[in-house]
């Protein structure tokens, strides 16, 4: 009769155990091995990209360890940051960053070296010379002198002292030509006690 009680008892028991074991399986687990909502952030620093300057890789990741490659080759690996120097050569070029559940890939081009620093170039814009600076390894756009004066204006000058003429504005508004006698004005000669001949 012991025996049947402790059966009686224990059934029931086994049932319920049996009951949560399925139900444990049949649910999808939850926590760490869960798919991760992470990804991994991949951004380039240094600026402009032209070949033989250095730049830093910045790749920030959500969903833990991670590795890098640069154009297929181990570049590195961390989490939940890496932040690399690597110098730059001419091409097309990507990072691909993978975790256990993100990745990434980043692509970017470098630019031949155009010029050395302080290096300027002459160049023209609208018609009118400027120039280029080497600003990183690249020329900047065509930058023109500050203007002046606006173009066509006459500004009154004196030729020797005497006589009288203008100057002219140039069509950029960079400068004036060279004072020129006015022929259509009355310039008085100059008296015999003054200077001029």
């Amino acid at each position: 009769m012991a025996k049947q009680n402790t059966l009686a008892f224990l059934l029931p028991l086994l049932l319920v155990c049996a009951a949560i074991l399925a139900a444990y399986s049949f649910f999808p687990k939850t926590g760490a091995e869960a798919p991760s909502d992470g990804s991994i952030s991949l951004s380039l620093q240094g600026r402009p990209l032209v070949s033989g300057n250095a730049a830093t890789l910045h790749a920030v990741s959500t969903c833990g360890a991670f590795d890098v490659l640069l154009d297929g080759a181990e570049f590195g690996s961390g989490a939940p940051v890496i932040s690399a120097p690597f110098l730059l050569e001419v091409g097309t070029h990507s990072f691909f960053a993978q975790g256990k559940d993100c990745n990434s890939t980043l692509a970017f081009t470098v630019l031949p070296r155009e010029c050395e620093p302080n290096e300027t170039k002459e160049c023209e814009k609208n018609g009118c010379t400027g120039a280029r600076e080497c600003a990183g390894g690249i020329f900047s756009e065509c930058a023109l002198p500050k203007k002046v004066c606006s173009p066509g204006e006459k500004v009154g000058c004196s030729t020797n002292g005497c006589s009288f003429g203008y100057m002219i504005c140039n069509s950029c508004g960079t400068s004036f030509s060279k004072c020129a006698s006015d022929t259509s004005s009355n310039n008085a000669t100059c008296s015999s006690t003054s200077s001029c001949n």
